[in-house]
């Protein structure tokens, strides 16, 4: 492992990663927002080269992730990323102007939300009411004892974390996140395509 790779060891993942549910789970288009933490305006020249950035939280050792098929594909996505903003990729680290790196992990959540209880439409009777008003989140049950209706839906959330570094100073040049979640039971797979383009919408294209 190499200075740079040994260096990059130190940047934790500090939240859930985004859903890149592809194969093992099948989604809907995720719910998702990019955060730039570290942005730029121009980057040092348009050649780059991957580093690996190993797994370190739970979330980054899920199996889905750490199918090499998928990360083949995400890489792909990201490559083709990089690619419509103006960067060349080359294998070799010592010719790159820039060093890239992602990690990526999800985990399967359950999301409780309070159930609509059509109030404009229900009878007086059937709403608990007291000195305050009538609640919004509360109802009668068969038994006259006051019920909270709640949903509850199986959600997988995650993130992918891109980082850009200058590879003489290990310095990071630019970084972003993309986060969110998708149902767990939804019938189509995540566009990784698109999610490499929103999740580098933001970084300066190549000189």
């Amino acid at each position: 492992m190499n200075r740079l790779q040994s260096c990059m060891l130190c940047f934790a993942l500090t939240v859930a990663l985004a859903p890149i549910s592809l194969t093992a789970v099948h989604a809907s288009e995720p719910d998702g927002q990019v955060q730039v933490s570290k942005p730029a305006t121009s980057l040092p020249g348009k050649r780059y080269a991957w580093v690996d950035m190993p797994p370190q939280l739970a979330a980054e050792f899920d199996k889905r992730v750490q199918d090499p098929k998928l990360r083949q594909r995400l890489q792909a996505s990201l490559d083709k990323a990089l690619q419509a903003k103006g960067y060349t990729r080359t294998d070799d680290l010592r010719q790159a102007d820039i060093a890239v790196a992602y990690r990526a992990g999800v985990r399967d959540t359950e999301e409780t939300t309070v159930r609509d209880t059509g109030l404009a439409s229900a009878n007086e009777t059937a709403v608990e009411c007291k000195a305050g008003g009538c609640s919004q989140i509360v109802t009668q049950g068969a038994n006259g004892v006051p019920e909270v209706k709640l949903d509850t839906k199986e959600m997988v959330e995650g993130g992918l974390l891109v980082e850009v570094l200058q590879p003489g100073d290990i310095r990071v040049l630019w970084r972003a996140l993309y986060r969110g979640s998708v149902r767990a039971k939804a019938g189509h797979k995540v566009n990784l395509d698109s999610i490499a383009t929103q999740t580098l919408a933001q970084l300066p294209g190549a000189r």
